[in-house]
């Protein structure tokens, strides 16, 4: 749990070695300082921690955290001393040593800077050798680092405030960090285009600091948090709503799995299909039909190596207006070339309804633009947990989705977006260099969560569908499998695993949010005044309005809906309350 702490104007969180939202009156100035290890697959490992201490003093503090690392990292221990004194200075100190050999791509500091209010914002980059860099913070989502060679940043704040953070131990680069959708800018230490992994050896010691110092700022006492209702201002303007669909997974429906996935209403299917499988063609004329008996449409993600297989042809041009897309999955091309496609393209029918991109993530269409001339979709698929798992992070990452939705329009070239298959944790790893070692950080396999049961997952997918729903952007959003562990129910046949105790034919709370939003014809934008605390989503369809509020908090908190929609309700912690409002039916 987040301990509330002030060092002089400012406010932030201390949280299991982190430290979080650092705020100057109500702006973020930081996001986050914490202290990663990432394997050699590039793979985040959590660490164990082992003692802390926190000396809060009002308007001052000194914490003190042990911690041990796992996996690889198990040898490497750690301690970090944080402070923030009167003047409002904070400084987050580090110093690790291993016992035993391990290999590691990164180990140390990371700062994360806020993407709300960020972009576009001047900084000065202070470089190693002493010069000096007037530069900004992206506006749109770069693909390659920003700013090299980082010993020091500073940048306005308030009203006529500046901040500085001074780096020590290592050289730090700074990376757009929205390209993941994470909501932040990071910077960190050992340059990437270094050599790696890196063996750390026995004895070998880690030291590295941060340090934030303010200029310009009025040494007064911050307000405490309001704990006081969160209002929520809701626009009449409509905005239509994207095609809201499931992945389809291989196992045949029963009777009453088919009701479940009938009664959504969704917008379509997505499917993944083989082609070097010898049924291909039976599995694409079976996701058609499955599409069907669903009264929907189905995209097609064809996964081809070598040359294109004719016989899929006929089951393609068979969909009819069933196929709403298809587009060429490469394991050789992170965003799958022209040629490529187009030999595919021809052998099976230029007249498809064809997209390009990636099955990756939006940082590979970011820097490889593909040629969309011709085509009807361009795609890439999104997980909120490439390199932080914990709640507060995932949840504030779905705003970036908005950001990630504006900028897919410059790099689709008039095409039509899908995102997806969209997941709560990564598929599978693109980035392993050694998979068998690549395990599971958890007793569930790597690529389910646990939460995909609970209110998270509802609240996550709330808000990630309210940031994509932008006009003009978005058309297609496939989320989450259509049942198991990674969907919105449980199958028939029972609990998957132990670790993971669902009931025979358990309906997941997500399963209400993805019913509401395959309905949907229109979306009412939301302003949150505390979207830490309560978020919401405004639908609008035949059925007429309903709202989804999500407490994203340890305690009840009231929340008010005011604009084109009055209602006022309490909402307990870690809960999403669905209600219907009074408004226009469509």
């Amino acid at each position: 749990m987040a301990t509330a702490l002030v060092a002089g104007p400012l406010r932030l969180d201390y949280d299991s070695g982190d430290i979080r939202c650092v705020r100057l009156g109500d702006e973020e100035i930081l996001r986050r300082v914490y202290v990663a290890f990432q394997d050699r697959n590039w793979t985040a490992r959590p660490w164990r921690i082992l003692s802390e201490e926190v000396d809060d003093r009002g308007d001052s503090f000194t914490v003190h955290v042990s911690a041990r690392g796992s996996f690889d990292a198990e040898p490497f221990t750690w301690q970090v001393d944080i402070s923030g004194d009167p003047e409002g200075t904070l400084r987050y100190s580090l110093r690790g040593e291993a016992s035993a050999p391990f290999l590691r791509n990164r180990l140390g500091i990371c700062v994360l800077h806020p993407m709300a209010g960020f972009a576009g914002r001047p900084c000065e980059i202070t470089h190693v050798d002493g010069s000096l860099e007037a530069s900004t913070f992206p506006d749109r989502i770069s693909p390659h680092q920003p700013f090299l060679d980082v010993s020091g940043m500073a940048y306005p704040v308030g009203r006529s405030g500046r901040a500085r953070i001074d780096f020590a131990g290592e050289v730090f680069e700074t990376e757009d960090h929205r390209n993941w959708s994470d909501a932040s800018y990071k910077t960190y230490c050992t340059p990437i285009s270094l050599p790696f992994p890196v063996e750390v050896r026995p004895r070998e010691v880690v030291s590295q600091s941060v340090t934030l110092t303010l200029a310009g700022v009025a040494a007064r006492v911050p307000a405490p948090p309001n704990d006081g209702p969160v209002t929520i201002a809701v626009d009449a303007a409509a905005q239509p709503m994207p095609s809201v669909g499931v992945h389809l997974t291989e196992p045949a429906w029963t009777q009453s799995e088919t009701d479940f996935l009938r009664s959504l209403s969704l917008g379509h299917l997505h499917a993944d299909i083989d082609t070097t499988a010898p049924d291909a063609a039976d599995r694409v004329a079976g996701a058609v039909a499955r599409a069907r008996v669903l009264d929907t449409r189905v995209f097609l993600a064809l996964h081809a190596e070598g040359d294109p297989d004719p016989t899929l042809a006929t089951p393609l041009a068979d969909a009819g207006d069933t196929l709403a897309g298809v587009w060429i999955v490469h394991p050789d091309e992170k965003v799958t070339a022209r040629a490529t496609l187009d030999a595919w393209r021809s052998a099976l029918g230029p007249d498809l309804p064809w997209g390009c991109g990636t099955n990756l993530y939006f940082t590979e269409l970011n820097r490889d633009r593909p040629d969309t001339v011709g085509l009807a979709w361009t795609t890439f698929s999104v997980n909120p947990q490439v390199h932080a798992q914990d709640n507060r992070s995932v949840l504030q990452n779905a705003a970036t989705l908005e950001v990630m939705a504006e900028n897919a329009t410059t790099l689709a070239g008039g095409t039509r977006i899908h995102v997806g298959p969209v997941s709560l944790r990564p598929r599978f790893n693109p980035n392993a260099t050694d998979p068998a070692s690549d395990v599971s950080s958890t007793d569930l396999p790597a690529d389910v969560d646990a939460r995909q049961r609970d209110w998270f997952a509802a609240a996550w997918t709330a808000l990630a569908v309210r940031s994509l729903a932008i006009p003009g952007t978005v058309s297609a959003v496939t989320l989450f499998e259509d049942l198991g562990w990674k969907g919105l129910r449980a199958r028939d046949r029972g609990p998957e695993d132990a670790a993971f105790p669902a009931n025979a034919g358990e309906e997941f709370p997500v399963s209400v949010v993805m019913r509401a939003l395959a309905r949907a014809t229109h979306l009412l934008p939301t302003v949150s005044s505390d979207p830490e605390a309560i978020d919401a989503i405004v639908l609008e369809g035949p059925e007429g309005r309903s709202a989804f509020l999500a407490n994203l908090t340890d305690a009840p908190r009231e929340a008010r809906l005011t604009g084109a929609a009055d209602a006022a309700l309490t909402v307990g912690p870690h809960d999403v309350v669905a209600i219907d409002l009074p408004g226009r039916a469509s």
